[in-house]
């Protein structure tokens, strides 16, 4: 039985890994890719705002795919989607062609997203949550690092094939993997994903608060996954290898943090672990405005920047089945990925707004701001659980 329940663990994050690898790899790779297709910086910002408005969707629905399919069930089909979605970009010969294909890739990360979360906060500890997004950082790190010897060759279309490819072999190995998962009976389904109408679930007490707070970090994320390269590039000097490498930097330093909170969360408590991540965030900023050009000065910096973001969304997760009701968690859930999505399909693609317009040196900055608004917004959190314990 043991052997069991590990070896559904292991393909739990393996589909987490798979959530990971093609996030991001548009922007580790956009300074050549905006090149071949002949469009400007700030035009990532379009696919980024597709692909939020489809994920957006896929997460308000999970719970309703939840109440009709099993957990398993509905992560291959995910990851399926996905996998086709990334081999059809590589084929693509202009950018009008990559937003249709944008589509799939927003619904199967949706899906993924909402229902393994809620899996792993139901079944599990909270070092297992931060386990399971360590895994997402290895996919997330993998990606642009598959990217950049890719474009060494200045073969961005080959980075696509290799990754979809990886995806297939993962819903493989899930399908094969059926067998194990636990048997979820329809009224257990409908008990843990009741339909529960929006504006209800706006006023459980701490929904609100809990969704900005997604938002924001979501947004700082996405800055660190999707802007950096162009940074490096553009205000550092970078070339197109090295500065996707720096994408890689910041994932790897995130899942060592969920790697590393995933083993101190026996002793340190979710809350504190997350105000640690958000100071480290601020940190990074202030760090990115010292005038070192030195790429090896950057790398730190980089790295202190994922170091920062790793607590935050998993322990947040975790967090969710201490702050709200067992039946109302995977709408809570929903909301807080749906809206949070907001931080990487409209704060992301506007900052690259501004970017454009004006420079990419304005990048710590946002960083800054965003993080010191994140500090504000979970204090109110953390205060409600004060208030009601």
């Amino acid at each position: 039985m043991r052997i069991k329940v590990f070896l559904l663990l292991a393909i739990i994050y393996l589909s987490f890994i798979a959530l990971g690898l093609p996030d991001a790899l548009l922007g580790s790779a956009w300074n050549l890719v905006r090149l071949d297709l002949n469009v400007s910086l700030g035009t990532l910002g379009i696919m980024s705002f597709i692909i939020y408005v489809v994920s957006t969707l896929a997460t308000l629905n999970a719970p309703r795919l939840l109440r009709v399919f099993e957990t398993k069930v509905v992560v291959l089909i995910g990851i399926s989607m996905i996998g086709v979605a990334l081999v059809m970009i590589s084929r693509v010969t202009h950018f009008y062609q990559m937003l249709f294909f944008a589509i799939p890739l927003g619904l199967g990360a949706g899906v993924i997203d909402v229902t393994l979360n809620h899996y792993l906060s139901s079944h599990y500890k909270a070092s297992h949550m931060n386990f399971l997004h360590s895994f997402y950082g290895i996919g997330v790190t993998l990606g642009p690092t598959i990217m950049a010897y890719a474009l060494r060759a200045h073969a961005w279309r080959q980075g696509y094939v290799i990754v979809g490819l990886m995806l297939f072999s993962i819903a493989i190995l899930l399908l094969l993997s059926f067998p194990l998962w636990f048997k979820e009976n329809t009224i257990d389904r409908n008990q843990l994903h009741a339909p529960l109408s929006l504006s209800d679930a706006f006023k459980i007490p701490g929904a609100l608060k809990s969704v900005f707070i997604f938002l924001i970090y979501v947004h700082l994320e996405t800055l660190g996954g999707i802007w950096i390269a162009s940074y490096i590039f553009i205000q550092k000097g970078g070339s197109y290898a090295s500065a996707a490498l720096f994408t890689s930097i910041f994932y790897l330093s995130l899942t060592l943090g969920r790697l590393t909170s995933g083993v101190v969360s026996n002793f340190i408590t979710p809350n504190r672990l997350i105000w640690i991540g958000e100071f480290g965030i601020v940190l990074a900023g202030v760090l990115f405005l010292l005038p070192f050009d030195s790429l090896w000065f950057v790398a730190i910096v980089v790295a202190v920047f994922g170091l920062g973001c790793a607590p935050i969304f998993p322990n947040m997760m975790y967090l969710n089945g201490q702050y709200f009701d067992k039946q109302k968690v995977s709408k809570v859930m929903s909301l807080q990925m749906a809206l949070g999505y907001m931080g990487f399909g409209i704060f992301t693609p506007f900052a690259g707004y501004i970017f454009d317009r004006f420079s990419i040196g304005w990048y710590p900055i946002f960083i800054i701001i965003n993080g010191i608004i994140l500090i504000g917004l979970t204090r109110t959190f953390f205060k409600l659980k004060q208030r009601r314990t």
